[in-house]
């Protein structure tokens, strides 16, 4: 199978292609046989470069809590160098992802804005946190 040769969409960024490589697995699992599915569908809307670009920008929002283990190991003693504080500030960051995440997972399909906006508060000065401020009354 090949890959479109033109884009179906020119100028879509990498947020843009990755978006729709997940909304088409989405789509794909409800098939009997979901990865042929996928393969289908990506091949019919991507160029090869896009559901590169697609795959890297996915890549790259995984917590990859290994190398970040690996950097503190090599940091030894010094907690106070730069490099330091932002290991710091990375852990941080990925467990409260996680916890937001967690919580958009619990809301269930009617999701309970309330129960998710508890996880966006403690952000303070979040763009996210002040859209939800007004939603939630």
């Amino acid at each position: 199978m090949t890959y479109r040769t033109d884009s179906a969409e020119p100028d879509r960024d990498d947020y843009d292609l990755a978006r729709r490589l997940v909304w088409e697995r989405g789509f794909a699992k409800y098939d009997a046989d979901p990865e042929a599915e996928l393969e289908r569908r990506v091949h019919k809307l991507f160029t090869e470069d896009e559901h590169r670009r697609a795959l890297a920008y996915l890549a790259a929002s995984e917590q990859d809590t290994d190398r970040l283990t690996a950097i503190e190991a090599a940091l030894g003693e010094d907690t106070t160098s730069d490099t330091a504080w932002l290991v710091g500030q990375l852990r941080i960051a990925w467990a409260r992802l996680d916890e937001l995440r967690d919580r958009i997972d619990n809301s269930g399909t009617l999701i309970d804005l309330h129960y998710m906006a508890e996880g966006i508060n403690y952000v303070r000065g979040s763009r996210v946190q002040n859209e939800l401020k007004d939603t939630v009354r």
